[in-house]
């Protein structure tokens, strides 16, 4: 069975919430000041049965400006997304933002609904929706479906419906990996229970009775219950939105944005990484001070420019991020840059290497080591790791310094290293060197 999570994207008041309470029953704005608003501030989570028998995962995201945070945190656990464009008002600021925000986040599927068309002249919806293929043009919405609906009226929610289904039966899993990472976005407390933590599943599996590790810091938990989609299940795994019960640390030392891992990884304070501006937005200078966000953690930093003096808007560059804060990251995560007082998303990128070295300077070798690195997969990064060091150093040792399992470290080495890397084998041990 597919695991799969959507999420809602576009601007405030289009309807987005209305519309997953139409197509699931479940009302997503459940806090006191969300009613009285009439807007989503919070993330908002559903489900929705497909005809196959599975379940799809929603999150609902607040369309608000002043929210786009918690659509970011949103938006690194989704693997498919449903763009939605009121026809009364048709693209608006976050439409355009929160399309852009999911493109640099690696998401690659999705579908546009147009609601309120009960509210218009049938023209109207015919150029809302050109005006939304005018918008995927290029982007990974090109040539989706665009669905009008009413939601208060039931029109055209059975063809979203199957919609929404097409897309996730196109879909590949979510690849699970071996480490089990869920970045928490509620914390609450139920009696008789204790802290309950949520967050969406980004690799790995975790069951009932396990040892889980709460990051930064290290601190052991055991799971006492897990649910999904708010059915107690004994497992969850990568591409499931969970729900975890959790016993060996009081409430208060949670925090949104801390990581709930079934192993203890390091933490890092820098990363070297590849970034993307948005066109028409802010240059950035050699160094910047921005707002990082990767999934639900959210903290000051400094990008330091590696491969150019200035980074203007839609071009992108080699990074080195320097983080206020310790973070847990993996190679290859996504993450989003605002303006230090991140109320302007800037762009993203990806994380080339969450161990690396601090780079005073910027040599011609430099620049070209970290070219490889975003051009190539895990065999690169071990690579370079290896070089960095002046004697063998155990796949078992690679597996904790990278955060990867080590039955990936050991998959990337039988695929083939880069030339200048030597191996050898004790037993069961793998031993990697810079030849």
């Amino acid at each position: 069975m597919k695991r799969l999570i959507m999420g809602t994207a576009g601007h405030v008041d289009h309807g987005k919430t209305t519309l997953i309470t139409a197509l699931t029953g479940i009302d997503c704005d459940t806090h006191r000041e969300e009613k009285a608003r009439g807007i989503t501030i919070n993330l908002g989570f559903a489900h929705i049965d497909l005809p196959s028998g599975e379940i799809v995962g929603i999150v609902d995201v607040p369309g608000h400006r002043d929210f786009v945070n918690t659509m970011v945190a949103c938006a690194s656990g989704i693997d498919f997304a449903l763009l939605v464009v009121a026809a009364d008002d048709g693209i608006m600021p976050q439409t355009r933002e929160h399309l852009q925000v999911m493109s640099l986040l690696g998401i690659r599927a999705g579908l546009v609904a147009v609601t309120k068309t009960d509210l218009v002249e049938p023209e109207l919806v015919e150029m809302a929706v050109e005006e939304v293929r005018d918008l995927t043009a290029g982007t990974f919405l090109e040539g989706c479906p665009v669905v009008p609906v009413s939601a208060p009226a039931g029109e055209g929610l059975e063809g979203l419906r199957r919609e929404i289904a097409a897309v996730a039966e196109g879909m590949e899993d979510r690849p699970g990996g071996e480490v089990f990472r869920l970045y928490i976005d509620r914390i609450f407390t139920v009696e008789g229970f204790g802290t309950v933590v949520t967050g969406s599943v980004l690799g790995g599996a975790l069951r009932v009775g396990d040892t889980a590790y709460l990051l930064p810091g290290g601190r052991e938990l055991r799971v006492r219950r897990l649910e999904r989609y708010g059915r107690e299940a004994e497992e969850v795994c990568a591409g499931d939105r969970a729900s975890i019960n959790l016993v060996g640390l009081d409430r208060d030392t949670f925090r949104r944005g801390m990581l709930v891992c079934d192993r203890v990884i390091r933490p890092t304070s820098m990363i070297d990484a590849s970034l993307r501006l948005f066109p028409q937005r802010r240059d950035l200078g050699i160094w910047s001070q921005v707002s990082f966000h990767l999934g639900t953690c959210e903290q000051q930093a400094r990008v330091h420019l590696i491969d150019r003096d200035r980074l203007s808007g839609g071009a992108e560059a080699l990074v080195q991020v320097v983080l206020e804060e310790p973070c847990v990251v993996q190679y290859g995560d996504r993450f989003v840059v605002r303006n230090s007082s991140s109320d302007l998303t800037l762009g993203g990128g990806e994380v080339i290497d969450a161990a690396p070295l601090h780079h005073r300077r910027r040599p011609s070798g430099l620049i070209e080591n970290m070219s490889r690195l975003a051009d190539g997969g895990a065999g690169e990064l071990i690579a370079a790791e290896i070089r960095k060091r002046y004697r063998p150093v155990s796949h078992r040792e690679i597996s904790d310094i990278l955060n990867l399992g080590e039955e990936e470290v050991r998959e990337a080495v039988a695929g083939g290293l880069p030339e200048g890397v030597v191996r050898y084998s004790e037993g069961e041990e793998i031993y990697l060197a810079a030849g």
